[in-house]
Formats: structure tokens, C-alpha cells, sequence
């Protein structure tokens, strides 16, 4: 189950860059000079990121995306959780 915490853990892993509308991510590895791709969130994505980052519950943040995006909250409860999963893949992937 994703939680503020633990998003928070996982952002730490990764430096971000604005580039117009769009977030690019660096995971901080010492594996980050073989990487072969960049990583850039969508318009969700960043939504997720930049509310929680400015000290939104998750709760709040589901409901607030729900109404944003016009999706049932069950699913954008899922759509976090897979961000999450996400993220943290791309910081233990052997790159």
C-alpha cells in the first residue's frame, strides 16, 4: 500500500527536471551512466508528484485527482499505486 512516506522515500531516489510541461526523472544511481532512456512523467504523473510533494495526504490526493481528471477514485487509487511500483522499479532495475 502506497503511502505519503513511502512515496517520499522513493522520490529521494531520483532528481527532476521541468522541460515544458513534462517532468523528466534521473534515478540517483551509480549505475545512471549506462542508462539508455530517459524517464518523463505525463500529465498524471506530475500531478501525483508535484501534490505530494507540497504536503497533500493521500487521501486528498485521490480525491482531488478524481475530481481533476474525472475518474472514479477506486481507479486512481490504482493508477498511484502503479506509479509507485513504477518508480520504485526503476530505482532497484540493474540499468
Amino acid at each position: 500500500m502506497m503511502n505519503r512516506q513511502n512515496f517520499q522515500q522513493i522520490k529521494a531516489g531520483f532528481v527532476i527536471k521541468e522541460i515544458g510541461n513534462e517532468l523528466m526523472l534521473v534515478p540517483l544511481s551509480s549505475n545512471v551512466s549506462k542508462m539508455n532512456e530517459l524517464f518523463t512523467m505525463n500529465e498524471t504523473g506530475k500531478f501525483i508528484w508535484e501534490n505530494l510533494n507540497g504536503g497533500m495526504d493521500m487521501e486528498a490526493l485521490i480525491l482531488n485527482m478524481s475530481e481533476t481528471f474525472d475518474v472514479a477514485p477506486d481507479q486512481v487509487r490504482q493508477d498511484i499505486l502503479l506509479f509507485q511500483e513504477k518508480l520504485s522499479q526503476m530505482l532497484s532495475c540493474k540499468l
